[in-house]
């Protein structure tokens, strides 16, 4: 997200709307506590409800500056070709060329491909995700991880597909009892349709350090996300333009390729 040395307007924006969140909440906490004291029940919750709506469109503003910075990735470029009609497949060896000039240090994932006894298998797998940060009481890091094995049969000109989802999360807070830590890991092999996993978070300048596609970067905020789609939808669109299909081509298969 932002890489400029001295604060910039995103920086000075975010700093004093989450002073004026934090202190405007306490404010309202605590005239919710005197009214419920007081027997004023429904203005306790009118005062509740507004210091939710308030913490929520504050996150929502990080959120929002994650997504647009995460959009500007580059995408893959799908090579320019005649399509062709199954029973009129390219050979194996076209398709794995295509695939792999869709390669790019730009590209937040790499495509590579090895020959098996059955045929080539295609390796589409996500670069490094992963952000680590520091707050006033809270260390932590948010990991994620995916591949996608496509297996190639030059003999029909089918394809299958199945893919490995993997996310890290370590949390680590100093509290009134001392300091607690919890993390887990959590890995799934299956297909998937649409999904996302994404993390966004911000704090002191110098406190957020994210390692993505393009290496290492610390600044005051900093956004994670594997998408699956990006990666899978250029590749799958190769595969059928050279007239190859899975072994059922219906359209329930063709949503996980997406």
């Amino acid at each position: 997200m932002s890489g400029e040395q001295g604060p910039s307007r995103d920086q000075q924006v975010a700093v004093i709307s989450r002073r004026v969140v934090f202190v405007v909440g306490i404010a309202l906490v605590a005239g919710a506590v005197v009214a419920f004291l007081a027997d004023q029940v429904a203005l306790g919750i009118v005062l509740l409800v507004i210091t939710f709506l308030a913490v929520m469109a504050r996150g929502l503003m990080t959120v929002l500056r994650g997504n647009r910075a995460l959009a500007e990735r580059e995408r893959a470029q799908v090579p320019d070709a005649a399509v062709r009609q199954p029973g009129a497949a390219a050979p194996v060896e076209d398709v794995v060329a295509q695939l792999l000039a869709m390669n790019s240090d730009g590209l937040p994932y790499q495509i590579e491909a090895t020959r098996n006894a059955d045929g080539v298998r295609v390796d589409v797998k996500w670069k490094n995700e992963e952000m680590r940060w520091q707050t006033l009481f809270v260390r932590g890091s948010q990991a994620y991880a995916w591949r996608m094995e496509v297996d190639l049969d030059p003999a029909t000109a089918h394809y299958k597909f199945v893919e490995h989802s993997g996310t890290a999360a370590v949390r680590a807070a100093a509290g009134p009892l001392g300091a607690t830590a919890y993390g887990n890991w959590t890995w799934k092999k299956g297909k998937t349709s649409g999904g996302t996993s994404a993390t966004f978070v911000e704090g002191a300048d110098g406190q957020v350090t994210v390692t993505g596609p393009d290496g290492p970067r610390t600044s005051w905020e900093g956004a994670v996300m594997i998408k699956p789609a990006d990666a899978k939808v250029p590749v799958f669109t190769v595969l059928r333009n050279n007239g190859w299909r899975p072994p059922r081509d219906w359209s329930g298969a063709r949503m996980f390729e997406k």
